[in-house]
């Protein structure tokens, strides 16, 4: 594994640097993508306890039934926060940036996907052997629960982020434009089995407002500079 560059947040949350350039992706591994500008995405998902922070800090009208079931699945709190929705995931980013006064939001998905394969178009993060409990947590081996995060860095990207295959299912930023409003997820979650893991694999997920227990989320983080750097890239 490679492991680049990494900062924490104001919150002390680990982020891992992601360089812009070209990598082999796709479904089949062989489409050349362009990253236009560098970024920071979590380590981990983020967790049960900063969503509860945010619930507790916002008022957001989450409702206690759908609590519930984050308890049920996720039920410790250094565990990846499920049952959230795109649209939750998002009024997330808006807390955390007026919190911390920097930006977050969202990946793109073609940005999830270059922190999770690097240039090379291996089929998971750690490379192309197949899953094993060492290197991420799905169906064979998840008794109803998601699991920790930080469990398993034999599994991390070559960037140093870990989880992206299993534990949950990850909401990017994009959308289709489509009348039922298709939304991206990524890597897998505890319900799936080995061919849903791979770096490749997307959910599509409608409406925004839905919520599951294998959904969950990782944010991307723009410090400082990066953000103006990022934002005339994309111009």
């Amino acid at each position: 594994m490679i492991y680049g560059e990494s900062t924490r947040d104001h919150l002390g949350q680990e982020f891992c640097y992601i360089p812009a350039g070209d990598y082999l992706g796709g479904v089949a591994g062989n489409e050349e993508i362009k990253i236009d500008a560098s970024f920071y995405l979590g380590r981990n998902p983020v967790t049960v306890s900063l969503f509860q922070a945010f619930l507790n800090d916002s008022n957001y009208a989450y409702p206690a039934e759908e609590l519930e079931k984050i308890n049920q699945v996720s039920s410790n709190p250094n565990a990846p926060v499920v049952n959230v929705s795109w649209l939750d995931a998002k009024e997330f980013c808006r807390w955390i940036r007026k919190k911390t006064g920097e930006y977050y939001s969202l990946p793109q998905s073609d940005e999830w996907e270059r922190a999770a394969r690097g240039r090379d178009a291996r089929l998971y993060p750690w490379g192309n052997s197949s899953p094993d409990l060492q290197k991420a947590f799905y169906g064979s081996y998840a008794g109803g629960q998601t699991s920790q995060v930080g469990q398993r860095p034999a599994g991390a990207s070559p960037y140093g982020c870990e989880d992206m295959a299993g534990n949950v299912w990850e909401w990017c930023v994009d959308c289709f434009v489509d009348d039922s409003d298709p939304h991206i997820l990524r890597g897998g979650s505890w319900q799936n089995e080995p061919e849903y893991l791979t770096n490749s694999q997307r959910l599509f997920s409608f409406p925004p407002e839905k919520r599951a227990t294998y959904m969950g989320f990782r944010l991307l983080y723009l410090p400082g500079r990066m953000y103006q750097e990022y934002i005339s890239a994309y111009e």
